[in-house]
This record gives structure tokens, sequence and C-alpha cells, in this order.
């Protein structure tokens, strides 16, 4: 057996997003502040907001989808982090608390802002540990944000993690990069329970791999007017351009009074990227939908398997994974390292976060440290977690092929290894 797609694969550019690009390389208003309102409508544009910018309308778009008050789009959620934090008022060498198992990016928009990241241990459900989390209080009580990464989409338990932050006065940013469209209760069809809720800011990404494809741009997401308005105004906006929002607290004085304080870091997205992101909304739901009929029939048929483990989400929690995460059990190194090359060997990638390489390993993330972070429950993770990722491309027969190859991979070990953990009859 042989799989021959590529793991690398994006989400395709919808039809749509294709030609109001081309619409807007025509008439070349790119700039989200530079349009001239006759321009820039797309034909057959006959909303309430036909004349405005197609950031401004995707601003709005995303807001109403995700049940936020005020959006801001920028280049990246890299970005949108280092902007909350500005935002929430982090100063040079302020602590932050986050992630131990989580993407680069998260701990580097921490040291964007000058200021130095706290971690905390991750559980084997790939979540933060709740109890290290509140031992990392206890020893540092001086530490008052904490951005609580959704890494891979595996979500923590949001509501105690609420409830120590408001005990504690820590102000909570959600990393939702891979949250999107994800309920904590996934039987309240309501907005308000999107992940994303139990914050005052949360950061979405529009990066290749995920839910939303431009290949780069980032959301912020709040209902409080005054960090919307300093984040638009950081973001990029200057003069009276703030006007030009839809998606904005709508009392001018939120932004005169701070605008001359605010400095502005660039950081906007441009039109050409909410052209093609705007029509990519509509399509969340879908994509959800496929997405879980195949995570979850890999689930199914990786589970009668001894040596794998696939952590159950938190309770409350809906894991809608554009990825599969499993741990391979009492596997050695070498073992592990001996899996991947094989299952490489039949066109089937994965990788193991636990690498020296890898940018997911907080032991390569040397710019944030001195010394490495004794972490001894998230090195022992994440050395054996395989990472599997199932892009939009891929059919249900592509599914069933990756389940039967790595089944035989392991089936393959056994034969020449007894020793190692057989596959279960059942």
């Amino acid at each position: 057996m042989k799989f021959t797609k590529s793991f690398d694969a994006p989400n395709p550019i919808p039809a749509k997003g294709i030609s109001n690009a081309v619409s807007l390389m025509k008439n070349g208003m790119l700039y989200r502040y530079g349009h001239i309102d006759s321009d820039i409508n797309f034909d057959g544009d006959n909303s309430p907001h036909a004349n405005e910018s197609e950031v401004s309308k995707l601003e709005l778009a995303f807001s109403d989808y995700t049940g936020h008050k005020y959006v801001i789009a920028v280049n990246s959620c890299g970005s949108a982090m280092f902007i909350a934090l500005k935002a929430m008022g982090v100063q040079p060498n302020d602590k932050v608390f986050t992630n131990a198992f989580t993407f680069t990016a998260v701990p580097s928009s921490i040291v964007h802002a000058n200021a130095i990241p706290v971690y905390v241990e991750c559980n084997d459900q790939y979540v933060i540990d709740i109890e290290h989390f509140e031992e990392q209080i206890k020893q540092n009580p001086d530490v008052k944000y904490f951005i609580l990464s959704h890494m891979r989409g595996h979500v923590a338990e949001l509501d105690k993690i609420q409830a120590l932050c408001d005990r504690h006065e820590i102000r909570l940013i959600e990393d939702c990069a891979h949250g999107l469209g994800k309920r904590w209760n996934p039987d309240d069809s309501d907005h308000d329970n999107f992940v994303g809720h139990h914050c005052e800011i949360a950061c979405y990404s529009a990066q290749s791999h995920k839910m939303l494809n431009s290949g780069e741009g980032g959301f912020i997401a709040t209902n409080d007017e005054q960090l919307a308005a300093y984040c638009i105004l950081a973001a990029g906006s200057y003069e009276e351009l703030y006007k030009k929002h839809l998606s904005r607290p709508m009392d001018d004085s939120l932004f005169e009074n701070i605008k001359f304080e605010v400095p502005n870091f660039s950081l906007r997205m441009n039109n050409l990227t909410a052209a093609i992101l705007r029509p990519q909304i509509d399509l969340i739901d879908e994509r959800i939908a496929s997405y879980k009929e195949k995570h979850d029939r890999l689930i199914t048929i990786l589970s009668d398997i001894d040596c794998i483990n696939i952590p159950e989400p938190v309770d409350a929690a809906e894991h809608v994974g554009d990825s599969l995460q499993f741990n391979l059990v009492d596997f050695d190194r070498p073992h592990v390292d001996d899996f991947v090359k094989r299952c490489a060997g039949k066109g089937v990638k994965i990788q193991i976060f636990g690498t020296d390489d890898n940018a997911r390993d907080f032991r390569n993330w040397k710019y944030s440290f001195d010394e490495i972070p004794d972490l001894n429950n998230t090195a022992d993770i994440i050395s054996c977690a395989c990472d599997l990722r199932l892009p939009m491309t891929f059919t249900m027969d592509d599914i069933e092929l990756l389940g039967a190859i790595i089944k035989e991979v392991i089936d393959e070990m056994i034969n020449q290894e007894p020793s190692l953990l057989r596959v279960s009859s059942k």
C-alpha cells in the first residue's frame, strides 16, 4: 500500500475569492483605507455595505460568525497576539503565562512585546495542566497576563481557567489559531459558546493550513470597546481612518482620546487578502463538518491498536480536527523514529513534536529563556506525540487508506520485534 496525496495541500480558494482578487488587482485598490467607493464594489454585490473596503466587510462578516462585537483584521495571528498584549498594557519585562506545548509564534509574540514567557505544562490531552497552572500562579504572583493556546485545536478546561484568571486578576487572551468554529459546549448553537469567548481578546489565523486560507492573515476579536479602539489604532489606523471600520465601537471619542498615545505598528490586513477570505466565511461550517467526519473515522480505525493512544477531549470541549495527534504508548525514541520512517516510506507524512528542529518543541525556543525550563511532563509527552495532517483535499477513501497503512506499519514492527505491544483482536 502506498499513499500518494500531499499532506501539505491547503484549502482551495473558492471561485468568488479568485474573482474578487482579480477585480481588485485590476483597479489596484489593495490598501484597506485607500479605496474609491465606486471602484471597490464587485459585480453583483448589492449588500448594504457594498461600497466599503474588502477588509471592513470581512471584519463584519467574521464578527457575525464568531459573535464578537468587534473584529480587527491584521497580517497574522502572531501580530494579533502581540497587539492584544499591548492593548492590555503589557510592559517591558512583564511576565506572561502561556502553554509549554504550542507553536513558536505564541511565545514569540510575548517576546515581541518585550515580555517574558512563563510556561505551563501540558497533560496527556495536549492541553495545559490545571494543577501546574495553579502552581505557577502561586510561584509567580506578579504574572497578570495569560495567552492560552488551543494548540492543534485541543481545548483546555476553559471554565476552570477563566475562574482561576478571574480569582487572581490575570487577563486572558485565547490563541484561537486552531479554534475557529469550535464550540465549548457542542450542544449549544449560540455563538457565545464558540471557543474564544472565555477571554478579553481572541486571536485567529488565516495561514494556509487553517480553517480560512489566505496564506497569511489574522484577526483580533473582542467585546471590549476600549480594547477594540486600541487594537484598531495599533494595527495601523491613523487620523480619522478608524471611521472606515464597520466592526468597531461607534463612539468616536474612544479613538480621539487615545490616538496620539497608541503606536501605529502597521500590521494591517490588505484588501487583496480580505477579498480571498471573505467568501470563505460561508464555508466554515461545511469545512468543519468535513474535517469532523474524516477525523472521527480515522480515530475509529486506529482505536483498536493497543500501542496508539488518542486522548479524549476534555468534558464540554468539541474537537474538530484538521489534523490528528496520537502518542505511541511504551515506544522508546528509536521505535518512534522507526515508525515515522516506515510510514514515510509508504507515503504517510507524520511529524514528532519533540524533535530538535520542530518549532513546537519548547526546548527550541532559546530566544525566550536563558536556561531551558524544567518541563519534564511536556517533554515526555511530545517526545512520542505524532502529528498527522488531514487536509480538506483528502477523501473518505484516503482516510481508510491512511488507517490501513498505519496499522500495516505497526504490524510489521511487531512481527519483527514481538516485545512491542500487539494490535488487539477486537
